[in-house]
């Protein structure tokens, strides 16, 4: 008897361990592709003509590193893969070496290339310096320079959506492009007179509190996503992000299905997500969404006017179509 549990123990280690083994082959696997920068530009295909619909919002993914638009930026990728949106990567650095910034900027182009990502970069070509609170605090003169710089790419852009960090994304960066976003864009809109914005606040160094949208990422999204990241081969040299993204995506799935779905909700069936947690900026205020949380699945086309009416709050429907941005083409 004793042999026969011995022997049934034996058997479910070997079938666990060939499970480790295999999800580790699957990782190690990812070495063998080169890195990035490519030498030949990676040109995507053309969208097939039905994905482009007669509204195109303007989405500014505001990225604190290279390589955060490629790691992060699922939602922006699929607004545009399957609403038309014109997404720019807003460059807010590269980096804090300045001796490699020449080369996380050829890095990033060939990125957002493949991406259909448009790039800008503040300050060009080195992008801001000191994005942290402690030059906020210290440096006000300095601090407000790098916001009005950004307002007025915001004046140029007119985003309809905005993506940036939470303001407890750990990185001193990330942290600082939270505030930086929300002060420029606050004074965008205030100045402006337009809005509310959908404010998309993104995570990956720390845990979003209270993610509110559970984004479904296909395999092909995934793909296209760590194509781009292995453009920045010097970073993924230094820590293989791109190796380990599908992993994260799939662990995002376990803590979505709940935190976002309700705790004790059945797990969600796709292997990959993201989380996000949508708001809007009305002016300088940022406007809490409806409670509750929005699972969408990697098959589910996304509409934005949709998307955002299953956020404002109760009350605001009628701004679905302003936050929406909703826009006959040419204007």
């Amino acid at each position: 008897m004793t042999e026969d549990r011995a022997a049934g123990w034996h058997g479910r280690y070997e079938q666990s361990l060939g499970y480790v083994e295999g999800v580790l082959r699957a990782v190690n696997s990812g070495k063998s592709i080169a890195l990035g920068p490519s030498p030949a530009a990676l040109d995507p295909p053309q969208l097939a003509p039905a994905t482009h619909a007669a509204s195109k919002p303007q989405v500014v993914y505001c990225a604190p590193h290279p390589d955060d638009e490629s790691l992060s930026g699922s939602l922006a990728l699929r607004l545009c893969l399957e609403a038309g949106a014109q997404v720019t990567n807003l460059a807010i650095t590269l980096g804090s070496d300045l001796g490699q910034r020449a080369r996380r900027l050829r890095e990033l182009e060939s990125a957002c290339r493949a991406l259909r990502f448009d790039l800008v970069v503040p300050v060009h070509p080195s992008g801001f310096d000191g994005v942290n609170l402690k030059e906020r605090r210290e440096r006000p003169n300095e601090w407000a320079q790098k916001v009005q710089a950004l307002r007025e790419i915001f004046n140029r852009l007119e985003p309809d959506w905005v993506f940036a960090p939470h303001a407890e994304d750990f990185n001193t960066t990330h942290i600082g492009t939270h505030f930086l976003v929300v002060e420029a864009l606050g004074a965008h809109l205030e100045r402006s007179g337009r809005g509310p914005v959908q404010f998309v606040q993104t995570e990956f160094w720390h845990q979003l509190a209270e993610p509110n949208l559970m984004l479904g990422v296909s395999a092909e999204v995934a793909a296209i996503q760590l194509m781009a990241a292995m453009e920045h081969g010097g970073e993924m040299s230094r820590n293989p992000y791109h190796l380990l993204a599908p992993a994260r995506m799939m662990d995002n799935v376990r803590r979505g299905s709940e935190v976002v779905g309700g705790q004790g909700a059945a797990a969600q069936s796709f292997p990959f997500a993201e989380l996000y947690r949508v708001t809007f900026m009305r002016g300088r205020e940022i406007v809490d969404p409806r409670p509750g949380g929005v699972i969408v699945g990697p098959t589910e086309k996304i509409d934005p006017a949709s998307l955002a009416a299953k956020f404002l709050p109760r009350g605001n429907v009628n701004e679905v179509r302003e936050v929406s941005g909703r826009r006959p083409d040419g204007e």
